[in-house]
């Protein structure tokens, strides 16, 4: 089984308001409401979703949903891009060439401000060096950027120095340095992170190989609406033990107790992937509700 990292460029966490402006978005987009979608797809841009920034500008070079407006597409495109979202700068410089503009460069500023410690600028750089895009290509300068990024709470370059050192691009390659930069990420809430660590879990790189945590990774994730994760998650539960719930109706709660909220109910004879078990409660994955829960142990069997 391959499974499926996010790639090089991702960028991180998204609210949870984005991600329902972003789906809404995507929803009314595939039916054709363009305005619609250019209303919802501006409100998560505006929270600084990466995403939704990019699906924006596209809106405003094609003229959907709205007149064409080629400096407002190159405005979003540009966002995404600082963002780290990685088609943006291939469109940006797309529009530029077929405007008689030059391909943008680094920003000639991002070097000083990152020996000054600026965070972004740190992590705009890296992805410059990265993908040679105004610099010569030298992944270990972007490895080096990107960790002083990551150091100060970075979530994007977080993921790409866990890419790099789990691949060996620019560093040597270091699958408990993968692992840490990848949990930072994860814990941060960032769903790109949360695959991305699920996977090395799942294939057994630097750790024993675990599904349970494997799965609990890859459903925080796919609650948020990461398909890499979705995909990988349906492999991960095949290896998991099941067990059917023997009374009538259960509560399934948030946490491992009863002070948790209930989040759903099962029925007898259903059964569930059982992640783990501690002080009579057993995580589980709800295979209906799609998310994760806690049910008393002495409830199944």
């Amino acid at each position: 089984m391959k499974w499926k990292l996010a790639i090089i460029g991702f960028v991180g966490f998204h609210a949870s308001l984005a991600v329902a402006d972003l789906e809404q978005g995507i929803d009314e987009y595939r039916r054709g409401n363009f305005a619609s979608a250019l209303y919802e797809w501006r409100r998560s841009a505006e929270q600084g979703d990466a995403e939704s920034q990019f699906r924006l500008a596209g809106m405003y070079e094609r003229g959907e949903g709205t007149s064409q407006d080629l400096e407002k597409a190159r405005k979003w495109y540009r966002l995404a891009m600082d963002s780290g979202y990685p088609e943006a700068r291939e469109k940006l410089d797309e529009l530029n060439r077929n405007a008689g503009g030059e391909v943008e460069a680094a920003p000639p500023d991002d070097l000083r401000a990152a020996e000054r410690g600026e965070p972004q600028a740190q992590l705009r750089l890296a992805l410059a060096y990265l993908e040679g895009r105004g610099v010569e290509r030298d992944d270990a300068l972007a490895a080096r950027w990107f960790e002083a990024a990551a150091s100060q709470g970075v979530i994007p370059a977080q993921n790409n120095l866990g890419s790099l050192y789990e691949s060996g691009r620019g560093v040597e390659q270091d699958y408990a340095q993968a692992i840490h930069w990848y949990r930072e990420a994860a814990q941060a809430g960032d769903p790109f992170g949360q695959n991305n660590l699920g996977a090395m879990y799942a294939q057994g790189k630097g750790v024993e190989r675990n599904h349970a945590w494997a799965v609990f990774w890859f459903a925080m994730a796919a609650q948020q609406g990461n398909e890499l994760a979705a995909e990988n998650l349906a492999s991960s539960l095949q290896h998991l033990q099941t067990k059917r719930v023997r009374v009538d109706a259960a509560n399934i709660r948030a946490g491992n107790s009863t002070d948790h909220e209930a989040i759903g109910r099962v029925q007898q004879g259903e059964r569930l992937p059982v992640l783990g078990s501690a002080d009579g409660w057993s995580q589980v994955y709800l295979p209906r509700q799609e998310r994760l829960g806690w049910i008393a142990s002495s409830l199944l069997e």
